[in-house]
């Protein structure tokens, strides 16, 4: 059985488990490398730091101050999956594109279990450029729900995700992805949360809101700032699915789910809504 940390719901296999988590905006999810973190501030250094989501002025200083190690790296012709050795390495990379046995990401050097996984994985984000920049930082990344979980993070210019919220909210999209339950006119509040040794309840540091403990008061201070207590924001147009974040909802849309739009389109829109959001940002 695999478990999900964020809210002790029991799957049946990891794969289960991550395709909740991807659902869930308020997990700790990169959805461009099919990862889960145990917090969101594991899951903000990983942005920040993975070689994936660099910019590619940031990916050519790495690569150059990586080829040095390259001759103490050299790949070994073994097939893991096989346990087999191989005369050279293209007799291995033959053996992986023709083998049955294997589905193989020559790209992320990873192994699938179905073609058809491997197909969804090729067409996915995790194979795109960094096409999009960051309207605040000119930061570049994958896709438009990357920036916005990039700006909701509070990393880019201490902007909160509570800023980020409101003036998506602002634009009045049509047809709608707001929750109807908002008051015309209202302001969003930004409010923080700082929890003491007070919440230590002789084992663990429990969190009041929903009881979840954690051994450190820092990983009960993450998790009470995070999104796991925020409201339902935003909703799917077609299929109705709520979501606490923007970004969550990007997500859910770009991964052609529910078919409300190809990823094109969500492309084309999010271009179409930067200067928008920029504006009602600086208000």
């Amino acid at each position: 059985m695999a478990q999900c940390n964020q809210c002790d719901h029991s799957f049946r296999s990891a794969q289960a488990l991550f395709a909740h988590c991807r659902d869930k905006a308020d997990h700790p999810f990169c959805e461009d490398c099919d990862r889960l973190f145990s917090t969101f501030t594991g899951l903000n250094q990983h942005m920040q730091n993975a070689a994936v989501h660099r910019s590619d002025s940031e990916s050519d200083e790495y690569a150059s101050a990586s080829d040095d190690d390259d001759d103490s790296d050299d790949e070994e012709p073994f097939c893991v999956g096989c346990n087999r050795w191989f005369v050279d390495l293209a007799s291995l990379y033959q053996h992986l594109a023709t083998s049955l046995k294997h589905n193989w990401c020559f790209l992320c050097s990873r192994d699938f279990a179905t073609p058809t996984s491997l197909d969804q994985h090729s067409s996915s984000p995790v194979h795109k450029g960094l096409d999009f920049e960051c309207p605040l930082c000119s930061k570049r990344f994958k896709t438009p729900s990357s920036i916005a979980l990039h700006i909701e993070s509070g990393t880019c210019h201490n902007i909160s995700r509570a800023q980020v919220t409101a003036a998506v909210h602002a634009l009045k999209i049509v047809p709608t992805i707001s929750v109807s339950r908002r008051i015309e006119g209202g302001s969003t509040r930004v409010v923080s949360y700082y929890v003491t040794e007070r919440a230590f309840n002789g084992t663990a540091y429990e969190c009041y809101l929903c009881h979840r403990t954690f051994r450190t008061l820092g990983a009960l201070n993450s998790h009470i700032n995070s999104p796991a207590h925020d409201t339902d924001e935003f909703k799917c147009p077609k299929c109705k699915r709520k979501y606490k974040l923007v970004s969550g909802l990007m997500q859910h849309i770009e991964s052609e789910a529910c078919g409300i739009a190809r990823f094109q389109v969500v492309e084309d829109f999010t271009t179409s809504l930067i200067d928008q959001f920029m504006k009602r940002l600086k208000l």
